[in-house]
């Protein structure tokens, strides 16, 4: 560790990390607090001054940017768990144990999980699926993220979570593997699709259970990348929006039972939702399985407040990432004015845990006031 990174021991409230482990599980299990949790990671992009792609397997920079993040975040103290996650790979763990390319984008993201590697298609058709083997649980870059894991550990205290990089769904991993001809086979060859999504819902799970054996993280308790208690692994799922709900039935939820059977949980599944794509198919689609509990997405805030009767005692939103907190800033003229209505309407219920970013300390304690001013209305 470098000489000039800050002690962390100062900010330690473990009063306010249980605090705020009861806000997340009673959120997900829909027990009404009085509160709205809300998360504020700071992310100052100065700290990412320096970090190139070139440097991906390296743990060293990449641990000094977080650490510095975490130190922030802390400072804030908001309803986030202490968490350092590996978030710069992006789905290359899985794709690179089957072999897959790695295409590098030209710069790093302040936020590290924003941009990564992205994986070239491996299969060009499903002849070549059909006859797949399960790879090595130490094949690709497999190695090189156990250093990282290992690294962060030895030099992070215990309270603080180190998380692995995000899980990436079964589906979308399968997509990224065969290409977008995949959205075909599902209609031409159904049973080779089944089979490349079960591989890799149980590449998915073993990979995460090997590298929470390394840092000491619970098998059956689930802490996200981002500071929340989850109720089982967080999947990456973005690929499933071009699926209708039927197909997502016949394809997705299969592998959502297997990784909650391999890992414990009942269901966390992630969609990416834009500012010009909501997806907002893909509510009532998830809320119909068993298998899914929490549906993460960065602007299912929305859906929660116009959906609320269908969603309650079913599926439990996490949100407010990505474009939401710059969103609601620009159309209510601040982040305040937008919890002054929002806060008072919704506090008493439950189901709902929301967080953002922002890039400093000082913004994020004026957005972290603001809604807990909101809390007193």
């Amino acid at each position: 560790m470098s000489d000039t990174l800050p002690d962390l021991e100062d900010l330690y409230d473990p009063e306010h990390v249980a605090r705020v482990r009861r806000r997340h599980q009673r959120a997900f299990a829909w027990e009404p607090q009085g509160w709205i949790p809300l998360g504020i990671h700071v992310v100052n992009p100065a700290h990412m001054s320096g970090l190139e792609y070139e440097q991906w397997l390296e743990p060293e920079p990449f641990f000094e940017a977080q650490y510095r993040v975490l130190r922030d975040t802390l400072a804030v103290g908001s309803d986030l768990l202490p968490v350092v996650a590996i978030n710069h790979l992006g789905d290359a763990v899985i794709s690179s144990m089957f072999g897959a390319q790695q295409f590098m984008p030209d710069t790093m993201g302040a936020t590290l999980q924003d941009v990564g590697p992205t994986p070239l298609p491996v299969f060009s058709n499903t002849e070549q699926v059909a006859q797949l083997e399960e790879p090595s649980l130490d094949a690709g870059i497999v190695p090189h993220v156990e250093r990282m894991l290992v690294y962060y550990r030895q030099r992070l205290p215990q309270w603080v979570h180190v998380v692995a990089p995000m899980p990436t769904g079964p589906f979308t991993m399968a997509m990224e593997l065969r290409g977008s001809d995949f959205l075909l086979d599902l209609k031409d060859s159904p049973q080779s699709c089944h089979k490349l999504i079960e591989l890799c819902t149980r590449l998915q799970a073993q990979v995460e259970l090997k590298f929470r054996a390394l840092t000491d993280e619970s098998l059956t308790e689930h802490v996200t990348n981002f500071g929340i208690l989850g109720v089982g692994l967080r999947l990456g799922e973005d690929s499933m929006v071009n699926l209708s709900p039927s197909m997502i039935r016949e394809f997705c939820q299969p592998a959502f039972a297997l990784t909650n059977s391999l890992c414990g949980g009942e269901g966390h599944i992630h969609f990416c939702s834009l500012i010009h794509s909501r997806f907002a198919h893909i509510y009532p689609a998830l809320a119909a399985l068993e298998e899914v509990s929490v549906v993460s997405s960065q602007f299912a805030w929305e859906y929660y407040e116009e959906h609320l009767e269908e969603l309650r005692g079913r599926l439990a939103v996490e949100s407010f990432y990505g474009d939401s907190y710059q969103y609601v800033c620009a159309k209510y003229g601040s982040f305040a004015a937008w919890a002054e209505q929002f806060v008072p309407r919704f506090k008493d219920e439950s189901g709902l845990v929301l967080y953002c970013q922002v890039e400093s300390v000082e913004e994020g304690q004026r957005v972290w006031d603001a809604w807990q001013q909101a809390h007193e209305i």
